[in-house]
Parts: structure tokens; C-alpha cells; sequence
């Protein structure tokens, strides 16, 4: 019976284990990439097969109790015979407890042969190598969702994810030092809704010239040939006319996380725009980005 007992405690932890394996549903739908949903996929496959698997060993335990029943009922009798035997009627009953242990030889051969049965012992195993396959997918899947978290916040591409102007802003606050803050995000975004140009990889409509950068318009705007390329150019349009057009405030406001305000004060007085929108460019529209942030912070950046 110890026996039995440490099979059933086994198969009770094995599916405890498979219980208790996290689901890739629970994760953030944001993360779902093409190569994140092809991972769910198989993880969703592998654990199909071991519902197909489980139902065998849900089987083989239906009969493991049945012999267990079994093998107990047919103990107690024949103890309870044993112990009566001195009786003058019990011992005119040896033919009774000879058939008793008899059926209750069968049964623990019964026994045997359902703990040894080779089709249980293949189903935990194939249980046991899906859990441990699911294991390494969902690892898989978290350096995944990890790396494309990272990207994003480094301002890099994320494949499959399109690029919008808060995930642009968060590139350009890292190529110039300064804190990703909400008053940050909130001036940048401010700052392209106002250019809202189509040039490629360059929502703040740079003039800065870079290798295999093409004009977009007749100003010299351009046309970068990638979002690594066109960061480079903001920050190097910043940085490069820090004294010659008023653009280290512009800087500094962004580095010690200024109110978006004061930020927009730095543009506006600066020689980015000067005069632009009546005299209101940037200070005119933080209002209204404040008031429906969302909206213009999904606002997609043109990739050419």
C-alpha cells in the first residue's frame, strides 16, 4: 500500500506541476510580436498533447484505485480470517482462506502489472518532456518580450511594432542624456505633432546632413535612412547649434526633466522655429497635446 500511495502522491505533484505552469494568455497582449505568437503557438500545441496524455494517465489511475480497492477489501478479509483461525469453525474454513489468499495473490499481481504497465509509464514521461519543452519555450518567449522592451525604451526598431512618436521620443531623450519622464515625453511628442512631417525616420524635420540622407523637401529636410541614423541627427542638430541658436536650453531643460513649459519656453525662444504659428510654435499646442496625450503620442513617424 506504500507503494500505492507514493504513486498516487507522484502523479498528484506532476499535476500540481502542470497546473501551476504560468499561461502565455496572462502575459501583456502589448508584447504579442509575430515571433512571441509563434511561441504561444507551440506552447498552446505542446499543451493540447499533454491534456491527450493526461487523459491516459487520468485512466490509469482510474484502474490503479479500482486494484487498490481491491487488494485492501481482500487484506482485511483474510487478516480477519487469520485472526480467527483458532476457532473450531475457522479451522474447518481452510479451504475459505485458501481461496481468500488466493484472490488476494491475483490481486497484487493485478497490482503489479497496472504499476508496471509500460503505456502509464510512457504517458508521464511524454507529460514530463512537453512541461520541461514548455519551460524552455516560455524562456525563450520572456528573452523575447525583455529584449523587445529594451529596444524600445533604447529607441531602437522593434520588429513588428510600429513606430510611434512617444517610442520615437524615448530614442531621442537617450541619444541626448535626459530622463524619459512624462514631462520629456510630453514635450517631445508636443514638438513633432508640430512638425507633423512625412520625412522618413525624422519627425522633427532636421535640416543636419548624413551619410546617404536624402532631401524631402526644398528647405533641405530630410529623408533618413534609418531610425538610428535620424536620432543621430536630432541630437546632433541640438548639440551642434547649442551656442549658435539658443538650443542648450532646449537641452538642459530636457536633462534636468523641466516642466514641459519651461521646455517649450527653450523652443520657442530659440532658433528652431522662430516666429513660427504667430509666435506661438510649441507653446501654442502643449495645451492641446496635454489634454489628449494618447492620441498624439500613438501618432506613427514615417519610415520612407
Amino acid at each position: 500500500m506504500g507503494r500505492i500511495r507514493s504513486f498516487s502522491a507522484a502523479l498528484l505533484a506532476l499535476v500540481c506541476v502542470l497546473i501551476c505552469v504560468p499561461s502565455p494568455a496572462s502575459a501583456n497582449r502589448i508584447e504579442r510580436t509575430p515571433q512571441v505568437r509563434e511561441i504561444d503557438a507551440r506552447i498552446d500545441e505542446a499543451r493540447a498533447r499533454i491534456d491527450t496524455w493526461n487523459h491516459r494517465v487520468n485512466r490509469w489511475q482510474v484502474r490503479v484505485g479500482k486494484v487498490a480497492v481491491s487488494v485492501e477489501r481482500l487484506t482485511a478479509l483474510t487478516e480477519a480470517r487469520g485472526a480467527q483461525g483458532t476457532t473450531d469453525v475457522l479451522r474447518r474454513s481452510t479451504p475459505r482462506r485458501q481461496i481468500l489468499s488466493y484472490r488476494l495473490h491475483r490481486a497484487h499481481r493485478a497490482m503489479r502489472a497496472v504499476l508496471t504497465d509500460p503505456e502509464a509509464a510512457n504517458a508521464q514521461q511524454q507529460i514530463q518532456a512537453l512541461s520541461a519543452y514548455i519551460v524552455e519555450l516560455e524562456g525563450a518567449r520572456d528573452q523575447l518580450v525583455r529584449a523587445k522592451r529594451k529596444a524600445r525604451h533604447a529607441g531602437d526598431v522593434v520588429p513588428g511594432e510600429p513606430l510611434t512618436y512617444e517610442a520615437w521620443a524615448r530614442g531621442f531623450l537617450a541619444r541626448v542624456s535626459a530622463p524619459a519622464c512624462q514631462e520629456n515625453l510630453t514635450i517631445v511628442v508636443t514638438w513633432e505633432t508640430a512638425e507633423s512631417t512625412e520625412a522618413a525616420f525624422n519627425p522633427l524635420a532636421t535640416t543636419h546632413a548624413m551619410d546617404g540622407a536624402s532631401d524631402f523637401n526644398s528647405v533641405g529636410v530630410k529623408n533618413y535612412l534609418s531610425l538610428s541614423q535620424g536620432l543621430d541627427a536630432a541630437r546632433d542638430t541640438l548639440q551642434g547649434g547649442a551656442d549658435s541658436y539658443g538650443y542648450a536650453a532646449i537641452l538642459q531643460d530636457l536633462q534636468a526633466c523641466a516642466s514641459a513649459e519651461m521646455t517649450a519656453m527653450a523652443i520657442n525662444a530659440s532658433a528652431w522655429c522662430r516666429g513660427c504659428t504667430s509666435g506661438a510654435y510649441i507653446t501654442g499646442l502643449l495645451p492641446i497635446v496635454k489634454a489628449n496625450y494618447a492620441d498624439h503620442a500613438a501618432r506613427l513617424i514615417s519610415t520612407g
